[in-house]
């Protein structure tokens, strides 16, 4: 066998030689492609999958941001809504669903400081309710004296047309005409004691009111700080950068502005 190697030219040694690298290069080309193709596709995907979650998360973030700002709006506005017809807790609804949304999608950190938030906002409207019950309840008596009132004084005035027509008939009716005084004299008298009772109610309202906007301040005031932190936390998730000291800073300022004008305000309502 060695006899007949070695008659094989040396050109078709260098053929096959040739051929052997060849090969070996196309092979280690094709398994250094192979893995870096392996690995693009791995990156492609977990990057693929970062940006699912951040899309998912922007638009979750988003939502709860909108839904914290409106939250306070809603507790301004228990006071004039009516128990019977609403389903207060209902208002609040919208923030508690977009908040278990964050806690779902967000880290750690995030999720638990937005599972404080909605305990404390769960808290203050509990407070706020109590509140606000004189408040519904002086609503209803203002309500139901008005509709007295108005009864009586269009009595009032059905009253006084029939008196002014029989003196205008021609045809005076002495006892006829007495009816109708009393019955006037009657309708009026109720109508001033409702009156009056629709004026008690408004300024026990005003009262009432007044205390339920300095208890809303001060839990809106408390709850700041938080709000500040799960504010923080969701731009640092969405890669922004906030300055929290700078920004709470800046709440205390807008705070007490707002406490300035909203007692400014309920002074001018003591006033008139």
């Amino acid at each position: 066998m060695l006899h007949y190697l070695a008659k094989i030219p040396d050109v078709v040694w260098s053929g096959l030689l040739a051929s052997a690298l060849t090969l070996a290069g196309v092979m280690l080309s094709n398994r250094s492609n192979t893995k870096r193709l392996l690995k693009q596709l791995s990156h492609d995907s977990e990057e693929n999958g970062k940006n699912r979650i951040n899309f998912l998360r922007k638009e979750v973030y988003l939502e709860a941001a909108e839904k914290m700002a409106k939250a306070n709006g809603y507790l301004g506005k228990i006071p004039q809504m009516d128990p019977v017809k609403d389903n207060i807790a209902d208002g609040l609804s919208d923030f508690f669903a977009a908040a278990a949304k964050l806690q779902l999608v967000s880290q750690p950190d995030t999720s638990q400081l937005a599972g404080e938030l909605v305990t404390r906002y769960g808290e203050i409207l509990l407070g706020l309710l109590a509140k606000a019950a004189p408040v519904h309840s002086l609503n209803t008596d203002i309500r139901i004296a008005s509709d007295f009132y108005d009864r009586n004084q269009a009595e009032v005035t059905r009253i006084l047309a029939e008196m002014t027509q029989l003196n205008e008939s021609g045809h005076p009716n002495p006892i006829q005409f007495a009816a109708l005084q009393r019955s006037y004299e009657s309708a009026q008298e109720a109508a001033n004691h409702f009156a009056d009772e629709r004026s008690r109610a408004y300024e026990q309202q005003a009262s009432a009111m007044r205390d339920y906007t300095t208890t809303l301040l001060n839990e809106i005031r408390s709850v700041g700080g938080l709000q500040v932190q799960v504010t923080a936390a969701i731009r640092s998730e969405l890669g922004l950068t906030t300055d929290i000291i700078e920004y709470e800073a800046l709440l205390q300022k807008n705070s007490s502005r707002m406490d300035k004008a909203i007692q400014g305000l309920l002074t001018k309502l003591e006033e008139s």
